[in-house]
């Protein structure tokens, strides 16, 4: 059995946007379930005045990220209940341009696989 779920969802009040696709695969007895998740978030809206004031701030900024960007992986193992999940996060932000408006976009990316085995029980 294969199962499928994809989420688009905006919300106008917090200028925040969540992709998730979650995949989960029943076989032979062991279960393996995949999310993938984005969210998106606006951070800063900053309107340029003139031609001049931009061209500024885009030497100023050039070649520099808007914030450093983080990375982290995780492992976990649990023997009690048969699972193993790996957990990777990516943290960041962008500039857009539009006409004069430069948008600060924050990201965060999960990616988390998780797969359970049959049970098994324990000889004493």
């Amino acid at each position: 059995m294969r199962e499928v779920t994809f989420k688009n969802r905006y919300f106008s009040a917090a200028h925040k946007r969540e992709v998730c696709i979650e995949e989960i695969i029943a076989e032979n007895g062991c279960v393996s379930k995949t999310t993938k998740r984005s969210l998106y978030f606006v951070q800063d809206i900053r309107t340029m005045g003139s031609e001049e004031e931009f061209n500024t701030w885009l030497k100023e900024n050039e070649g520099k990220t808007a914030t450093d960007r983080n990375f982290h992986i995780m492992k976990i193992q649990s023997n009690m209940s048969n699972t193993s999940t790996v957990l990777c996060k990516a943290k960041g932000s962008f500039y857009i341009v539009v006409g004069r408006d430069v948008y600060n976009i924050v990201y965060l990316h999960c990616l988390r696989m998780e797969i359970k085995g049959p049970k098994t029980e324990k000889v004493c």
